[in-house]
């Protein structure tokens, strides 16, 4: 008897149920193989799941199937995607009552957006949860840390960092992947670049500080972009001759 279960094919296809799912498995002490398995339960749906050896027994739509560790796995080969960042940010619709900012981050301020990068670059060297928790604030438009279950913590990680990914190709002349470093070191870098982009976007005019710092951080980026590319054609410009 044949099985036809169709499964999302990517991150923007999962409801926010299946989504907080995800980010759960992803929370866990999981095998890759282990995550792609359990999601493909969840999601098929698969009912009365019993391992055996050689496979599983288990119900689907009412009926019983036995399926093998071959068909098995040539199944979460087709989940291959959850290993990987959304190339497109996707997040949690809700975190206990809070609303998130939009996913490509639009509207947040570029102070906020220079925070959240302090945040999230000290997390990635610390691990530190706390940072998500901060991070999390700003996510979701909250005036204090927030209280995060482990799903969501993993929600907050996927999110920012994937939305860095977008902005790196969106704005592919300003952004520069970043050189490992030392956490002191680390953190006198990025002092160093914030100074620098907030003087680059007032052009040294210290009274337009506040004023850039309340700009959307979409637009704060286009001009760092166009600056930044400027820049570049300069040099090159520069070596021709």
């Amino acid at each position: 008897m044949n099985l036809n279960i169709i499964l999302p094919t990517c991150w923007q296809e999962l409801t926010p149920k299946q989504l907080r799912y995800a980010y759960y498995l992803l929370a866990q002490n999981y095998t890759a193989a282990e995550l792609k398995t359990y999601a493909l339960i969840r999601w098929a749906p698969l009912t009365d799941v019993q391992k055996t050896d050689v496979g599983i027994f288990c119900h689907y739509e009412g009926k019983p199937y036995f399926i093998t560790s071959l068909q098995i796995a040539e199944a979460i080969s087709q989940l291959s995607w959850l290993e990987r960042l959304p190339l497109v940010p996707v997040r949690l619709p809700l975190i206990g009552k809070l609303q998130p900012v939009e996913a490509d981050l639009s509207g947040i301020t570029f102070e906020a957006f220079l925070i959240l990068e302090n945040l999230y670059q000290g997390y990635l060297v610390t691990k530190d949860m706390a940072l998500l928790s901060e991070m999390a604030a700003y996510l979701y438009q909250s005036k204090e840390p927030v209280r995060l279950e482990p799903e969501e913590a993993v929600s907050i990680f996927y999110w920012y960092a994937s939305a860095k990914q977008l902005l790196a190709r969106r704005y592919k002349h300003f952004f520069v992947t970043a050189e490992e470093a030392s956490s002191e070191a680390m953190q006198e870098r990025l002092q160093q670049q914030m100074n620098n982009q907030i003087r680059a976007l007032t052009k040294g005019d210290i009274t337009k500080e506040a004023q850039v710092l309340r700009m959307d951080v979409h637009r704060a980026l286009v001009e760092l972009d166009a600056q930044a590319r400027e820049y570049e054609e300069m040099k090159r410009e520069t070596k021709t001759t």
